[in-house]
């Protein structure tokens, strides 16, 4: 008998595992319509995030608006933030306030939706707030937690649903790069050897997702140096990305006054 409920249970779970994540169909608050499988087979990735909205779900929405942006630069119009009611019952304009008087801006990346179609429900247990990640043309999960959001963890699972669309967030843009001292004090020191002449963007991210450094210039071929200053920066974990038009590659480091 026990072999024959694990053997029921393996068979629920693969099939649970496998199949695609339920589709919705809404409008935004700006009357737009989006349809959630036919954004995912154009290769988008879809970061939603529901909330009622309350002071607990702030945090999580902050975090997960700014990683999301972080993904920007690097993947143009394939990375997008939808802010949504909960309940589908709270009216656009309260939502809208919210969301304003918290920092995260509407923009053409991050939309907002009061729709009881979007329903959490369909994919996990409710939570506040909820965030799930929707990637590939399977239509699969890739994140999906209550409660707390990882920044980290979120541009991992960001990354994996790019990936699944066929587009490679980490490549070979230069050789060689050290960053140091670790933990950094007053400036943190960059050395890169470039394999060809090229735009490269820097970045720097909290733990949370939030940008504190950003910087876009030409580098020649060959080694380069840069000098990025942490004075102003807080005690803790911190993430430096740097891109170009080849790939990117992300180093963690702390800071240490």
């Amino acid at each position: 008998m026990k072999k024959i409920i694990f053997f029921i249970a393996c068979v629920l779970l693969s099939v649970y595992a496998s199949a695609q994540a339920p589709n919705f169909n809404s409008n935004d608050c700006n009357g737009t319509n989006y349809d959630l499988h036919t954004q995912l087979d154009a290769g988008k990735v879809i970061v939603v995030c529901w909330v009622m909205p309350c002071s607990s779900c702030i945090a999580g929405a902050k975090t997960s608006y700014n990683v999301v942006q972080s993904f920007q630069a690097s993947n143009p119009n394939r990375v997008f933030l939808y802010l949504c009611d909960d309940y589908g019952d709270t009216p656009c304009a309260s939502i809208n306030s919210w969301a304003n008087s918290n920092a995260i801006p509407a923009s053409a990346s991050s939309l907002r939706f009061s729709n009881a179609a979007i329903n959490m429900t369909n994919y996990g247990t409710s939570g506040m707030p909820k965030i799930t990640v929707f990637g590939g043309s399977s239509h699969s999960i890739f994140y999906n937690v209550n409660g707390t959001v990882v920044g980290t963890e979120l541009q991992s699972a960001i990354s994996s649903a790019l990936n699944a669309n066929g587009i490679e967030e980490s490549g070979e843009i230069a050789s060689e790069i050290n960053l140091f001292p670790n933990p950094a004090n007053t400036s943190l020191h960059l050395i890169f050897t470039m394999e060809k002449q090229s735009i490269v963007n820097i970045e720097m991210y909290t733990i949370l997702g939030e940008r504190v450094y950003s910087n876009a210039e030409r580098f020649n071929k060959g080694i380069n140096k840069m000098d990025i200053s942490c004075s102003k920066l807080n005690n803790g974990i911190y993430f430096a990305k740097i891109s170009d038009a080849y790939g990117s590659k992300t180093f963690k480091f702390n800071v240490n006054h």
